[in-house]
């Protein structure tokens, strides 16, 4: 039945869904929901309101990516679901399989006191009323959300959404990567938010590996702030492109990028800019090998970020210094650094940072032949990453834990850690870290005279190398590849 209609306000919609899942929640019984929308920020802002009402009372919510997950009910069960609810979208990129999963397996959603919303559209919910009808017969309600939200009342929110950047897992990037993709077409006539989303966007690609999708939304964005004068965004847009050609390894046009976001940052008296700047320039020279010059810029940043109160920008340029001191053989100057940005990620709660600084101790560890220590330190790294759903740095973590074990010559026990690796790299769409994991496993087949294995590996590894043009890979793999090749001649 569909009960909460337009008319009602925003506010009622939102309360009454929390009330049908609460009242389930406490009488132990199943809620089937349907809230058909229009808008995705829309969706986005509802989905917000209502998951901080549920948190009120003691539940968690757990979004969940039909497209991924087709066999909804088995992944229901497969939670504790007492005082879980879930959030279903996408549920369009499932079919036509999650909807066969629902029609056959919906009683394991009444057994199992399933809680759930499902976001859909018009035309998304008659395809499930007509394809899984007997699924479809036990919804409890379909609440309306089909205004589309006036881009004068909701600028604020959306500008905020909009510059977003920060998130604390792989899942919330690639999440918010989608929607503001749909916001941008959307809002097609919004330049100036527009051009936010796309600076955004820009950040986030990177973040998750994808350079050339993060340059390509940067410079659009760069053009709409060049067009209607924004010099703050412009400013942002160069930083990000400078990030994404620093990770492909073409470092001196990513300096250039930074010096000329500095120039504007210190024009407009942007002094968290400013900060950010530094530390990115204080990257480029590290990728360059030039660590004493990246540790003056590392910290001039940090004076800018403790003096401005930016808690998580000085938790990220102690954790730079660290890298730094690390290559300058200075590791317990580096030790410190790492352990005063870990104290700082876990002041504010940042799951992530803390993970990273994990692992950094433990690369240091590492090379100080501290195996046991290092070992200790990545899996503390990966018990986190796990637990937020980090797939990137999971990945990260077991490829570091078997560099660990190859050092330890157990090629073997190595081989099971890349494999790993390389199975979430691909799975998350990672391309670079799937390189890496390829190079590793040919150096670990290598080590183990299996010649015919490490080449193969290697040369998949070229070709990504190639793909995403970075020069690392490339280098490596042609120079193994060069060494085994010769050696069987």
């Amino acid at each position: 039945m569909i009960e909460a209609k337009d008319t009602d306000t925003l506010d009622t919609r939102v309360l009454r869904l929390s009330n049908y899942l609460n009242r389930a929640h406490r009488h132990d019984k199943p809620s089937i929901l349907f809230a058909l929308y229009l808008s995705e920020f829309l969706r986005s802002d509802v989905e917000r309101s209502l998951s901080a009402l549920l948190k009120e009372q003691g539940l968690r919510v757990v979004s969940v990516d039909a497209g991924e997950k087709k066999d909804l009910p088995s992944f229901f069960s497969s939670i504790d679901s007492d005082d879980t609810v879930f959030f279903v979208h996408n549920i369009e990129k499932g079919f036509p399989e999650v909807l066969q999963f629902l029609n056959f397996k919906r009683e394991n959603l009444v057994e199992d006191h399933v809680k759930v919303l499902f976001w859909v559209t018009e035309e998304e919910l008659s395809r499930i009323s007509r394809e899984a009808p007997d699924f479809f017969a036990f919804r409890n309600r379909v609440v309306e959300f089909m205004e589309v939200p006036h881009v004068g009342e909701t600028r604020p929110a959306l500008v905020e959404f909009a510059l977003e950047i920060e998130y604390k897992s792989l899942d919330e990037i690639k999440r918010s990567i989608e929607l503001k993709e749909k916001l941008l077409a959307e809002l097609s006539a919004e330049t100036e938010i527009n051009g936010y989303l796309l600076g955004s966007l820009g950040s986030l690609y990177e973040q998750i590996g994808l350079y050339e999708k993060s340059i390509d939304c940067s410079e659009k964005a760069l053009k709409i702030a060049k067009d209607i004068g924004d010099r703050h965004n412009e400013g942002v847009c160069l930083g990000n492109l400078g990030n994404a050609y620093n990770d492909l390894g073409q470092v001196e046009k990513a300096i250039t990028y930074h010096k000329n976001a500095l120039t504007i940052a210190r024009e407009i008296g942007d002094r968290r800019g400013e900060g950010a700047d530094l530390g990115n320039l204080g990257n480029a020279y590290y990728a360059l090998g030039q660590v004493e010059k990246a540790s003056k810029y590392y910290e001039d940043a940090l004076a800018i970020l403790r003096e401005i109160e930016d808690r998580r920008g000085e938790g990220n340029a102690l954790g730079n210094l660290g890298n730094a001191y690390s290559d300058l053989g200075q590791v317990e100057r580096a030790i410190k650094y790492y352990e005063d940005a870990l104290v700082i990620v876990r002041a504010i709660g940042d799951r992530r940072g803390e993970g990273k600084h994990l692992g950094n101790l433990g690369l240091v560890y590492s090379d100080l032949g501290q195996a046991e220590k290092a070992i200790e330190y990545y899996e503390d790294a990966l018990t986190i990453a796990k637990e937020i759903g980090d797939l990137h740095n999971e990945g990260v973590c077991l490829g570091n834990l078997g560099l660990v074990y190859s050092d330890l010559g157990q090629a073997e026990k190595a081989i099971e850690y890349y494999e790993d690796a390389l199975t979430i790299a691909k799975e998350i769409g990672d391309l670079h870290n799937e390189g890496v994991c390829l190079g590793n496993l040919g150096n670990a087949y290598s080590a183990l005279g299996q010649v015919e294995k490490a080449i193969e590996y290697y040369e998949d590894a070229l070709t990504i190398g190639k793909e995403i043009k970075d020069p690392r890979i490339i280098d490596l793999c042609e120079k193994n590849l060069r060494s085994l090749k010769n050696s069987g001649d």
